[in-house]
């Protein structure tokens, strides 16, 4: 039987620090374990460097599921939702249904077209979107929800980093966690606090981990960060 995943089902989860680097290598622990085949978007500015420490220098997300791109690309489809509620929808659809197709339609195309495009599968798809502070114009906090809403909806698990603390929308995801510490090398002595969870779990609201003794994130960095 396979072991329960600590995310086995479609939801959303913030992860922040102020450091990149850790902040990756824990993100890319979670979602492997959520499901192998995840996708990585990775937000860069245009003179922007990855540090050595970074798991995307290192090639650990395959070509073919790591998208490099600047905010913009990610800006909302706010044109293609206007549209819908302008043409498409009828006035006698169920209020729920036009809102799920205003909050999908309302996506990036790049989005849409990740969550139409994989076939179903027995586990949720998997989706990080790296560096999200480089978002935050393009997503007030009024948008953040519908946002995060659409694609979990969709039957996905996103997982997002934002580098440094993050705007009071980050209470629109399920799950919230800080990790801190400032070095990849030193991750054993890095914590990780769940500043909003589940009342149960092993990620359980208001809840602490030393990273060295939480089992998901400490069997992926001990074998990829050697002391």
């Amino acid at each position: 039987m396979e072991p329960e995943r600590t995310f086995s089902r479609p939801t959303s989860v913030l992860v922040w620090g102020t450091n990149r680097p850790l902040l990756n290598w824990v993100v890319y622990a979670l979602a492997s374990e959520a499901d192998p085949k995840f996708i990585w978007t990775d937000v860069r500015l245009g003179d922007e460097v990855l540090t050595e420490a970074d798991p995307l220098v290192h090639n650990m997300v395959p070509p073919d599921r790591l998208a490099v791109v600047y905010p913009g690309q990610l800006a909302p489809n706010d044109a293609a939702a206007n549209m819908a509620i302008a043409g498409v929808i009828r006035d006698n659809q169920p209020p729920d249904a036009v809102r799920r197709l205003v909050d999908f339609v309302r996506l990036p195309l790049s989005t849409q077209r990740l969550l139409t495009g994989v076939p179903s599968r027995n586990r949720p798809m998997v989706l990080v979107l790296s560096d999200a502070q480089h978002m935050v114009i393009f997503y007030p906090t009024k948008t953040v929800a519908s946002l995060v809403r659409a694609v979990v909806e969709a039957g996905a698990i996103l997982f997002v980093t934002f580098v440094k603390t993050p705007p009071e929308s980050r209470q629109e995801f399920e799950t919230v966690l800080h990790v801190e510490g400032n070095d990849p090398r030193a991750w054993r002595e890095a914590t990780l606090r769940v500043e909003k969870g589940p009342p149960v779990g092993p990620l359980r609201g208001g809840s602490t981990h030393r990273l060295s003794e939480f089992h998901p994130i400490a069997t992926v960095l001990a074998h990829n960060l050697k002391p």
